[in-house]
Formats: C-alpha cells, structure tokens, sequence
C-alpha cells in the first residue's frame, strides 16, 4: 500500500506511554509509527515530558524512536505533586512527603492505598497516604494522566493547525488521552480513533475502584466515544465486551492485537549453554493486583516436597518489580515449602538485560492477569516472548491468550490459579529434556508479526480518512 510522498497523509498519535518510560504499551506505538512511514503516514506523536525521575525511567530507550518522526512532549504533572508541592511549602516537611504522595502506581496511574499502610504509619505518613488515597480516587479520575491531558489539548490544536493531521489517534491506557481526541474531534472535525490496549470500564487491573467510581468512569466513557470514529481494541473477546456495553455507539469497531518484532531479536543470540544441571525459568515484568502467579510457586513447593531431586537444578527469575502485598505473600510460600534458594527476586532491570534473559533461559514464565474480563486478555509480553523463541510456562484463564499459544505450539498452558494442574505441567516438563527450539506454526504466527499488523491499521487510517472527504 506504499504511496507517493504527494499522497502521504498524517496521523497524530496521542500516546501517555512513550520511550524513555520503560512501559509494555510504549512498543505498540512507537512500532504503528515506524511501520507506518512505509505504508503511506507520517506520524506526530504527542506524548509525556519524561523528568528522569521516574522509576520506569530509561535513557536507552530514546533510541527506540525512529529517526524523523516528530515527537511533541507535554509535561506530566499530577495532582499528588502539585498537593505535595503546596504541602510542603505550608509544612516545611522532607522529602518523606513526595516520596509518599508520588509513589508510582502503573501505566494507568491508577493505585490503592491499604489499612496496612495507614496502621504502620505515622502521624505524618498517615495524613500523607489519607491524601493520597483522597486524590486517587476523588480527583485522578479515570487516571492521574488527566492533568496531563488537560495541558496536551491545547498543544494538540497548535499541531492541527500548523500540520495537516488526516486522522487523530490516541492509544489508552492512560484514558485521559481520550479526552484529546474527544475535544478535538468536536474542534475540527478531524475522524478520531480509539485504540484500547486495555478495556477502561471492566479491566481486571480496575477492579478494584469502588462501585461508584466505576460507574461514573463508565458514564464519562460512553459520553467520550459518542465522538470517537473507530473502536479499536486487542482481541475480539475485549472487542465483543466493549460492544455489549456501548451498544449505542456508531463508531466503526476493529481489532488490531498487539504483536511480535522479530528484528528486535535478530541480533540477540544465546550465550548460555543448554544444562541439565541447572534450569532456569524466567518472568519479565510486574507483578500486582491481578498479576501474581502463586500457584506456579505452590506448585513448585508441592513438587519438591514429593519429589525434591527433580526441582534441585532449577532456578526461577522474577525480573520486574513486585508490589509489596504480593512480594509478602511469596515470602510466606517461599518460607512455607522452604524453596526460596530457588527464587530470585531481583527487581526492575533494564529492557535489555530482560531481553538477555529471555533468549538465554529455558523456560518462560507467563502470568497473565485474572479476573472477569480476562478472556480477553493478551498481554504484549506475550508477543515479546513469541520474538524471543523461547518455550512458555504460561499461567492463563482459558481465552485468547491460551488459544495462541496452544494454537502455535508455543509451550505448556494452566490455568492462572490451578496449583493441580501448575503441578502435574511443572513435573512433566522437567522430567523432559529442555526444549532446545520450537515447532511453532509460522503461518498461525505470521498473522501477529507488527509488520502486518500495521499494514492492517494502514488500511484502516486510508479508509477513515477517506470516509471524511467523502462526506
């Protein structure tokens, strides 16, 4: 679909997750912006002014950005550090106050803050984490994105106005980019897609939110896509669900997945030697909320008890940050079956060091989120251990994720909290001699290879685009 350079059109992508933040959904949008220059689309990204104080923060990933394409960064300043600000000025108090009320809590911006918290604390720290709680839920509404947001409107129209945008794109999370493809859809007329990495009302990571909260996000939702030309999400499970919940919506609705870049890989070969006498099984990423994969480390402790000379060479890596209520609940099982030689919990590292560890360990460990709307679920690790070409141990709920990789032959499949099941597969697969390559179904594959995929998407802009000449 390759056009002339006098046909060229323009896309604004409006992405809060964007290198240098060390993010799963920056790679979706900075690949849609590469792939794209071929296919037909410039791209202007409109994005988050990294401080470098971030603890997602990684220099080296500024290189991921594809030479010419034009970046347009808005500071991302919080309401928890204009409080904290303002708080410290009237107080005079440390710096125990922005490292509370800052913390980090995701991509969405979205956090609970627990009793725990507020019992172990102090005076202080208790008023601290009581505003916290306050602004999470009262004012970071769908996400502490939205000051951000606020600000990336006006940069936004000053884009429109200066470049010829065919098609504005905004990619969520975090859903406060929704309103700037909601207020400039109404401005100028320009056809706005959605594109939903994650479902906003009925994510498993967003369970948490109180009724009420859910239900006001759900109304802001439905009024923000009245708007919105296309639809698009990442499987058609979560597809077949946001249509279920906005059946007024006459916006046009497409799945486009996330997917694999074999090319990241290419160069990457393995450096560790295939041993019998050593194991080793590999996460990379967080763990929280949803996320956590205990049944991997009670099946792991059932094992040895019955059968501690097959668990003794192996070794398993958790690379990624663990929340703390989950890190204490693998201290407890680890204690419990006294297998803790056997995990290392070494916390964040960088994106290379965990594609290193991917393409040297013999295993890959997948744990994939749970809850209602979990059939729909197909993270982008997923296709990161596709490029990879590493077998899975993946902990998955039946739906879209299992069906990709029992479809392609990618590994072994349990269910996410079927400590039997994680059992009888662990046992199995280590009474068998590692799986040294995969025979995966590269026909199956080829439809998630991000070339393809953006070629795909492509199509999509051309035809929203020409919808509006047309009408």
């Amino acid at each position: 679909m390759s056009q002339t350079p006098a046909q060229q059109r323009t896309v604004l992508i409006v992405a809060g997750e964007f290198p240098p933040l060390k993010t799963i959904g920056r790679i979706r949008t900075v690949k849609f912006a590469e792939h794209l220059r071929s296919l037909g689309w410039d791209a202007v990204v409109l994005t988050v002014a990294a401080s470098g104080s971030e603890p997602n923060y990684d220099a080296a990933l500024e290189e991921e950005v594809p030479d010419g394409i034009e970046v347009v960064r808005v500071p991302l300043v919080t309401f928890d550090e204009r409080i904290t600000r303002s708080a410290k000025r009237l107080l005079g108090h440390g710096d125990g106050l922005a490292a509370s009320l800052q913390s980090s809590s995701g991509s969405a911006g979205t956090a609970a803050v627990s009793r725990g918290d507020l019992q172990q604390a102090g005076f202080f720290e208790r008023l601290q984490l009581a505003v916290k709680c306050w602004i999470r839920l009262g004012l970071d509404i769908p996400d502490s994105y939205l000051p951000w947001a606020l600000k990336a409107v006006p940069a936004a129209r000053e884009i429109c106005a200066r470049r010829k945008i065919d098609v504005i794109f905004t990619t969520l999370p975090p859903f406060s980019a929704a309103y700037v493809g909601y207020v400039l859809r109404g401005e100028t007329g320009i056809p706005w897609v959605a594109d939903y990495r994650d479902l906003w009302y009925g994510d498993v990571l967003r369970e948490w939110l109180p009724k009420w909260r859910q239900k006001l996000e759900l109304l802001i939702e439905k009024r923000l896509l009245k708007r919105a030309d296309v639809i698009v999400t990442v499987s058609e499970q979560k597809t077949d669900y946001m249509r279920r919940i906005h059946p007024q919506l006459k916006a046009r609705w497409e799945t486009l997945t996330n997917g694999y870049d074999a090319e990241i890989y290419a160069t990457r070969g393995r450096s560790r030697a295939f041993d019998s006498q050593a194991i080793e099984f590999v996460y990379t990423g967080r763990l929280f909320k949803n996320r956590r994969g205990y049944a991997f480390a009670e099946a792991f402790g059932r094992l040895k008890q019955r059968r501690p000379e097959l668990v003794a060479p192996v070794k398993v890596r958790i690379l990624g940050g663990v929340a703390p209520e989950i890190a204490a609940r693998y201290g407890e099982i680890l204690d419990r079956y006294t297998i803790g030689r056997h995990f290392d919990f070494p916390g964040d590292v960088s994106y290379q060091q965990a594609m290193d560890a991917q393409v040297n360990c013999d295993w890959l460990l997948l744990i994939v989120d749970t809850g209602e709307t979990s059939d729909g679920v197909i993270p982008g690790k997923l296709f990161e251990y596709v490029a990879s070409q590493r077998p899975m141990f993946a902990l998955c709920n039946p739906g879209a994720t299992q069906q990709i990789i029992e479809r392609a032959r990618l590994g072994v499949v349990v269910g996410a909290e079927d400590v039997d099941a994680c059992e009888q597969a662990l046992e199995k697969v280590l009474e068998e001699a590692v799986p040294q390559s995969l025979d995966r179904d590269a026909d199956y594959l080829a439809q998630f290879d991000r070339k393809n995929i953006s070629r795909r998407l492509a199509e999509l802009l051309e035809q929203t685009a020409a919808a509006r000449q047309s009408t």
